[in-house]
């Protein structure tokens, strides 16, 4: 249970903890408002350029310094299509069509589920945006190290998804 909600925002009253609808969550004695914590959708794409996938160097955590795919958070009420082909562009210069929908993916206790997609170039010029170290392609078989837990997996269902086109 978090900690970082300790009062009701809407009465400002102090938040208790009760058992609703089978889980614990925080709830307001006074004006019965409950808590629900809602998840972070963030956006993920792989970006085919010839043989490889476009990779960004992390500038921020997590995983700061380690390659990934560019990713980034969907802004409330923005369509998360166009927060996939967004991320790609301030991480890496590049412009994008989305292909296809790989999956969603999410691991329990983990506010973060992770919607993502293959893309295609179609113009802009290679830049690492503000929180990219540097922007790579690297061929299939010689990816670096994957840091995040659902990266394996997203690989192997792009590639899934790559054997029957």
């Amino acid at each position: 249970m978090s900690d970082e909600y300790n009062f009701c925002n809407r009465c400002g009253e102090r938040l208790a903890q009760k058992r609703i609808e089978g889980r614990m969550r925080h709830h307001c004695p006074a004006c019965g408002h409950v808590v629900f914590l809602d998840p972070k959708v963030a956006a993920v794409v792989l970006v085919i350029d010839g043989d490889g996938l476009v990779m960004v160097k992390r500038g921020v955590e997590p995983q700061c310094g380690k390659w990934a795919f560019p990713s980034g958070y969907v802004d409330r009420g923005e369509i998360v299509e166009a927060a996939a082909v967004r991320e790609v562009k301030e991480e890496t210069g590049l412009d994008v069509t989305l292909d296809r929908l790989i999956g969603v993916y999410s691991l329990e206790s983990n506010p973060v589920v992770l919607v993502v997609y293959s893309a295609r170039i179609t113009g802009g010029a290679v830049e690492a945006g503000h929180d990219a170290l540097a922007v790579k392609t690297f061929a299939l078989d010689a990816l670096p190290s994957l840091p995040f837990p659902h990266d394996a997996q997203i690989l192997r269902d792009w590639q899934a998804c790559s054997d029957r086109i």
